[in-house]
């Protein structure tokens, strides 16, 4: 039986606040998931238990050990434009390129990384390193949206072909977490790409993280910081863009410039035709992956933009030890007379109730109803292989991966892709993995190829 969740109005005692070192050195013993080095992220379960051959369809020219995603960043670049390496610094302009990430030594045929990405590999046995960053545009803070310079165009023009080649007409937004540098972010992004078989058009937005566990502060300052940015990247995509739907995985810390950046989008009043102003943004699922954002300040902001958006996912692990040491250092920095803005509340990924108005809480219970809001318990002793305090499940749980590759690219609901249903106290509604998860997804697979050969073959 799965454990209780949060959102069922169950109290969680709150604890007592740590001084920031203290949270620091914490944060320093039990983050794990933000080593340098990245490797090939388990098979999700729907290819390794062979239920789900995503690369069947890979285009022959996509058939190497080199994996490229597109990018956008607003960090300084130094080096030439085909070799790109961008820093911890930052402006307002949105830089546009290409990335490639190769996987292993690069000497594996097609038919060896086939195999290994089908049956999984073991932990840290294959390297993905980064081949070439190749910067390709940049849209300048004062540019205008309306018409586009003509190096601008001409990238948009070239994206625009990439994004009619490919048999999902979509784009997915990458939003990376807190301590991370741009190899890293690029590569958890090819990986997401390459495990739809290549067939995904795959955009990162890489943020500028101070890559350090001690500067997470500066980290959510920037993020505050580089809203504008990525508003200006969402609408570029949007005005600029033939993609069907613009899809945004927001994992971590990145789930705080999503739904800030969102925010921005849905008070904008400019355009008084509601449903018009939804049709030209475009935008498609959202997928919170253990959302390191505040709770009370992100139910304000999704109120804000509920309307625009498709469906939204939020992925809970209650015991996630990564935002316990976060949500510590949000109270520790909001007790200091400079963080005036800093939240003293829980984390949207293990949220507590008590820390929103009951007419608040009783709005998001009851949108728990909805079908096109889904909150997804993640419970570590129901899902093999996780942890309890695990906070990466969304890439390294095989079953986590294959709900967030579904859900995402095929938009479709909780029950279509395998999950289970339970009524929690107050009557919402929660998604859990149960224990024959992967018999009920090799079910769903059946119907949910047949969307997928729909869904390839419809025209933009």
């Amino acid at each position: 039986m799965p454990t209780k969740n949060v959102f069922e109005l169950i109290s969680q005692k709150k604890s007592s606040k740590l001084p920031v070192t203290l949270v620091l050195i914490l944060a320093m013993a039990i983050v794990s998931g933000c080593s340098k080095t990245v490797y090939m992220m388990p098979a999700p379960a729907a290819i390794s238990t062979g239920e789900l051959d995503p690369f069947a369809d890979t285009p022959e020219e996509e058939q190497s050990s080199n994996i490229m995603v597109g990018y956008a960043t607003n960090r300084m670049p130094v080096g030439a434009k085909k070799s790109r390496f961008y820093t911890r610094d930052f402006d307002q302009d949105v830089r546009l390129g290409t990335a490639t990430v190769r996987i292993g030594d690069g000497e594996k045929t097609w038919d060896e990384i086939r195999e290994m990405s089908s049956k999984g590999v073991s932990k840290e046995e294959v390297i993905l390193s980064m081949e070439q960053v190749e910067e390709v545009g940049v849209l300048e803070e004062n540019d205008a949206l309306d018409s586009l310079t003509p190096e601008l165009q001409e990238v948009m023009e070239d994206f625009n072909r990439y994004i009619k080649k490919s048999r999902l007409k979509d784009v997915t937004v990458y939003v990376h977490g807190a301590n991370n540098n741009f190899y890293r972010t690029a590569a958890q992004a090819a990986q997401y790409r390459h495990f739809t078989g290549r067939t995904a058009v795959v955009l990162l937005y890489s943020w500028p993280s101070a890559e350090s566990i001690v500067r997470y502060g500066t980290d959510i300052s920037n993020i505050k910081k580089s809203v504008p940015a990525f508003v200006r990247f969402l609408k570029l995509l949007a005005k600029h863009s033939v993609a069907r739907k613009i899809n945004i995985l927001a994992y971590s810390a990145g789930s705080t410039l999503t739904t800030e950046a969102l925010a921005v989008l849905g008070r904008d009043t400019s355009n008084p035709d509601r449903q018009a102003y939804k049709d030209s943004l475009r935008l498609g699922s959202i997928y919170f992956a253990a959302p390191d954002a505040d709770f009370d300040e992100w139910v304000k902001q999704f109120q804000s933009y509920q309307d625009l958006v498709g469906r939204v996912t939020v992925t809970i692990n209650q015991y996630d030890s990564v935002l316990a040491i976060a949500q510590e250092d949000h109270r520790a920095r909001a007790t200091q007379t400079w963080e005036k803005e800093t939240s003293s509340k829980s984390r949207l990924g293990r949220p507590d109730l008590d820390d929103i108005s009951n007419r608040d809480a009783d709005w998001l219970v009851n949108l728990t109803k909805d079908s096109k809001f889904d909150v997804i318990d993640i419970d570590p002793s129901a899902i093999p292989g996780l942890g309890k305090g695990d906070h990466d499940f969304w890439y390294n749980s095989p079953w986590v991966s294959t709900d967030a590759l579904l859900g995402i690219n095929l938009d479709v609901g909780p029950a279509e892709r395998g999950l289970a249903e339970r009524t929690g106290e107050k009557g919402g509604s929660i998604w859990y993995f149960p224990a024959d998860y992967e018999q009920r997804v090799a079910e769903s697979l059946k119907d949910l190829n047949v969307k997928y050969e729909r869904l390839r073959d419809e025209p933009l």
